[in-house]
C-alpha cells in the first residue's frame, strides 16, 4: 500500500506584541485607579513671571523687584579672598559634582547650627522647590502653604493631584495692616491629615514675619502632626531688627527642608545659585536623583562667585539693610504726601513692602495704566490670585533697590493726574 501523508506542518503560534499609546494607557490606568485621572491635573501659567516677561525690561523705573540692589562681578572680585581668586582664576569650563562645589557647601554650613556640607544640594532656587515637591508628595495628599505667595510654592502640588489648604494673613479691619496668626494655621492642621507645611517668612509679598514666640508655636504643631515643613528662606538676613531674626527652621526640626540662594539678601540673582538643606537623608537622597533629569549640575562660575559672595555677607547684607532702611523712610514720606493715593502698610523684614492704593479701578489695569504712562513698574496683587489682596487694591513695592527717587517722583505725577 502506498505510504500515509506526511502530517500537516504544525502551526507556530505568532506572539502577539502589544501597543498601546500614552491615551490608552491613561484609559487604563482610570479603570484600574478611578481616582488616576483626578489625580494628575495640568500645571497652571505662572501669573507672576508671565507679568515680569512682558513688563520686567521695558519699564525704566522697577519699583517692584523683590531683590536687592544686583552686584557687579568686579565688585565681588575686589574683596575675594586670596582662595576665591585663585578658584576663579583656575577655573576650567567642564562639568561640575552633582551636589555642588565641595567649597560653596561648607560655606553653607556656616549659615546654620546643624547642617553638614554633604547635606546641602546647590539647585537653582525654582528647580529646588520644584524638585522638593514631586520628591514628598503624591496625588490626594492635604498640603498648607502661606497665602499669597511665590505661585509655585503651591501650585506644584496642586498640579500634583494635592488639596492644598492656604494659610492666609488677616487685615486687621481698624489699622488695615496685614498679619499672621498662628492660630489659623492650628485650625487648617486640625482640618485634614496634612502631609506637608509650606512657609516662606520674610514673606513675600507681604514684608511680614513671625515673633520668635510665634515661630516655636509653629515648630511645635508640625512636630505634633509630624508633618514635613519646607521653608522657604530666600530673605533670610534681611530682618531689620535683632528680635526679628528667627533660627532657620532646619535647624530647629528634624523633618524640615530649608530653601535659600544669593539671589535677594546676597544681591546675586543672576548666578541662579540656591540650595536645599534637611536632616532628612531619604528626601535628600530622591531629590539627588530627580536633579539628574533637571540641571544635573550647577554653573561652575555660579558657584565661585556663589561663595564669594557668602564669604563677603556681612558687607553685603550691611549695605543692603542700609538701602531698605533708607527706602522704607522714602517710602513713608511719600505716603504722608499722597494720603488720598496710597496707605502704608510697615513691612517688618525683608525686601518688599504690600501697601494699598486707594483707587476704585481694579488694580491690574491700574498698574498697566501706570507703566504706560509713566514708565513706572508696580506688581498689582491680581497676579497671585488672592481676591481679599485685589479687591484691597495691594500692591508690591521692591525695597532694596537704589535710587527709587525718579521712579517715586512719576508716580506722584501720576497719582496727581488722576
Amino acid at each position: 500500500p502506498p505510504p500515509p501523508p506526511p502530517p500537516p506542518p504544525r502551526r507556530r503560534r505568532r506572539r502577539r506584541r502589544w501597543s498601546l499609546s500614552l491615551s490608552s494607557l491613561l484609559s487604563l490606568s482610570s479603570l484600574l485607579l478611578p481616582d488616576a485621572k483626578r489625580m494628575v491635573k495640568e500645571i497652571e501659567p505662572f501669573e507672576l513671571e508671565r507679568f515680569f516677561a512682558i513688563w520686567e525690561f521695558k519699564a525704566k523705573h522697577l519699583l517692584c523687584c523683590s531683590d536687592c540692589e544686583p552686584l557687579a562681578v568686579k565688585d565681588l572680585l575686589e574683596h575675594a579672598d586670596g582662595e576665591c581668586k585663585k578658584l576663579w582664576d583656575d577655573m576650567v569650563l567642564g562639568y561640575t559634582m552633582s551636589n555642588g562645589r565641595e567649597e560653596l557647601r561648607k560655606e553653607i554650613e556656616t549659615l546654620y547650627k546643624t547642617v553638614k556640607a554633604d547635606e546641602v544640594n546647590i539647585v537653582v532656587p525654582e528647580e529646588g522647590i520644584y524638585l522638593s515637591m514631586i520628591a514628598l508628595l503624591n496625588g490626594g495628599d492635604h498640603v498648607v502653604c502661606t497665602y499669597p505667595g511665590y505661585q509655585s510654592l503651591y501650585e506644584v502640588a496642586r498640579s500634583l493631584g494635592c488639596q492644598v489648604h492656604f494659610w492666609m494673613p488677616r487685615i486687621s479691619p481698624e489699622t488695615g495692616e496685614i498679619d499672621f496668626h498662628p492660630e489659623d494655621l492650628k485650625a487648617l492642621l486640625d482640618s485634614a491629615p496634612i502631609k506637608l507645611v509650606v512657609v516662606n517668612f520674610p514673606h513675600n509679598p507681604t514684608g511680614k514675619t513671625l515673633t520668635r514666640e510665634q515661630h516655636s508655636s509653629v515648630l511645635e504643631m508640625c512636630e505634633g502632626k509630624g508633618c514635613h515643613l519646607f521653608s522657604d528662606e530666600m530673605y533670610r538676613l534681611l530682618e531689620y531688627e535683632e528680635d526679628r531674626t528667627l533660627r532657620s527652621n532646619v535647624d530647629c526640626y528634624d523633618k524640615a527642608i530649608v530653601l535659600s540662594g544669593v539671589s535677594k539678601s546676597l544681591s546675586c540673582p543672576g548666578l541662579r545659585i540656591g540650595w536645599i538643606t534637611s536632616h532628612d537623608s531619604a528626601f535628600m537622597k530622591r531629590l539627588a536623583e530627580l536633579k539628574d533629569y533637571t540641571t544635573i549640575c550647577p554653573s561652575g562660575p555660579s558657584e565661585v562667585l556663589a561663595l564669594m559672595a557668602i564669604r563677603q555677607r556681612e558687607r553685603i547684607v550691611g549695605g543692603n539693610l542700609k538701602i531698605i532702611r533708607e527706602n522704607i523712610a522714602l517710602l513713608e514720606g511719600f505716603c504722608a504726601k499722597h494720603p488720598k493715593h496710597m496707605k502704608w502698610d510697615p513691612p517688618q523684614a525683608g525686601s518688599i513692602a504690600f501697601p494699598k492704593l486707594l483707587t476704585s479701578e481694579p488694580i491690574g489695569s491700574y498698574c498697566e495704566r501706570l507703566v504706560t504712562e509713566q514708565d513706572v513698574l508696580l506688581l498689582p496683587s491680581s497676579v497671585y490670585g488672592a481676591d481679599n489682596f485685589t479687591n484691597d487694591k495691594r500692591v508690591r513695592f521692591g525695597l532694596g533697590r537704589a535710587n527709587i527717587a525718579e521712579g517715586l517722583d512719576r508716580l506722584g505725577k501720576f497719582f496727581s493726574s488722576q
